[in-house]
């Protein structure tokens, strides 16, 4: 059964309502980084993560291909504009919706119209369990399975899995398989590992991981 947009956008609000997300005046942090692939040697870093996408990493020396580096930043990245967040309303509550309510496990799901991605979400317990988006014939799947959640409710994703399709084809193209953990410091939840699990379309798997440490409230112009 499909019910109105109202419903639909209630629940959905509800749910990023509950995200947890550094407040507006946060200024981020510097702090220092290991990182690097399973079963090869480590590599050091100082990085900055000032705002949503708006990261800095400093390498103490060059990694060994440039796609390491690469990773690393674009984990930040992505790390950032989660716990930064985005405003509902300037996002996807200005789509109009439509709430598909029958069983599932992962919750109802929130349909989004008009939207160019065509991005669906399934609300299971004021937490988004699963989104999906469209780039041309390319589906890509974020599921949850565990989350952190604070003492006042608000959840982040702790595991989680992303996943990318083609149409017609039975496997995924790719598949992350992402854990996380954060460390409390005065009363904001700082990154202090990411794990990630790469499976390619030939079924190659490679193992990259990041961890933080010896964080440093940044100022608003501050750097490594």
């Amino acid at each position: 059964m499909t019910t109105t947009s109202a419903a639909a956008h209630e629940m959905l609000r509800d749910a990023f309502a509950r995200r947890y997300r550094y407040p507006p005046d946060f200024p981020g942090f510097s702090a220092l980084c290991r990182f690097g692939r399973a079963g090869h040697e480590e590599l050091a870093a100082t990085i900055a993560m000032v705002g949503a996408g708006d990261v800095e990493a400093v390498l103490e020396r060059d990694a060994p291909t440039a796609t390491d580096g690469e990773w690393l930043i674009q984990e930040l990245r992505a790390m950032s504009r989660q716990l930064w967040g985005h405003e509902f309303d300037r996002g996807e509550g200005k789509f109009a919706m439509s709430l598909d309510e029958t069983p599932h496990p992962l919750g109802p799901l929130v349909l989004l119209h008009d939207d160019p991605h065509q991005a669906t979400f399934r609300v299971r317990k004021g937490r988004v369990t699963m989104a999906t988006r469209r780039q041309h014939t390319l589906l890509e799947i974020v599921r949850c399975d565990r989350w952190h959640v604070r003492p006042d409710g608000r959840w982040l994703p702790a595991q989680f899995t992303f996943e990318v399709w083609d149409d017609g084809i039975a496997a995924p193209l790719r598949s992350d398989r992402y854990w996380d953990l954060y460390w409390p410091v005065h009363g904001e939840l700082y990154p202090q590992l990411r794990r990630v699990e790469t499976t390619d379309d030939l079924g190659t798997t490679t193992s990259m991981s990041m961890t933080l440490r010896a964080w440093q409230g940044a100022e608003p112009s501050e750097r490594p």
